[in-house]
């Protein structure tokens, strides 16, 4: 009996599976590290290398008519750049409910900066109330290296 033409293939079925198993793994690690990194409301320190993207979460609920803005001083450009943002509203989605924002950046060179944010009525509006006793603030010290 000859079980060489069936082990041949057999052999060849586990080199693939293998390779295409260790591409998987690289792929997965690849991705958490250039994934961006994610801080929350109360992470006020935040420090991350050059050239990192990272997001700051925070509860948010648009159909109240607030919203969250970059405020002034904004951060040092050399250092930091706004990059964008989403939201993500709570699952089930209903007329009404919250969700996360998401605030994104990405580290430019090395320095301390800091992020305000302001989660403000209408900002931008010229119904806007600057004085309105419900406005957040929430400040972020970041530093790059």
């Amino acid at each position: 009996m000859n079980d060489g033409g069936a082990a041949r293939p057999a052999r060849t079925a586990g080199v693939v599976v293998a390779v295409l198993a260790l591409i998987a793994a690289g792929y997965a690690v690849v991705t958490l590290l250039t994934a961006p990194v994610v801080f929350d409301e109360g992470d006020r320190e935040i420090s991350v290398t050059s050239g990192t993207s990272f997001s700051i979460r925070l509860k948010d609920n648009p159909s109240t008519g607030f919203r969250w803005v970059l405020a002034a001083p904004e951060p040092d450009p050399a250092v930091l750049q706004e990059s964008g943002g989403h939201y993500v509203p709570d699952k089930p989605v209903r007329a009404g409910s919250g969700g996360i924002r998401y605030v994104e950046f990405r580290a430019r060179g090395a320095g301390r900066t800091e992020v305000t944010l302001k989660y403000c009525f209408r900002c931008g509006t010229p119904q806007a109330d600057e004085q309105d006793e419900n406005t957040r603030i929430r400040r972020f010290h970041v530093s790059v290296d």
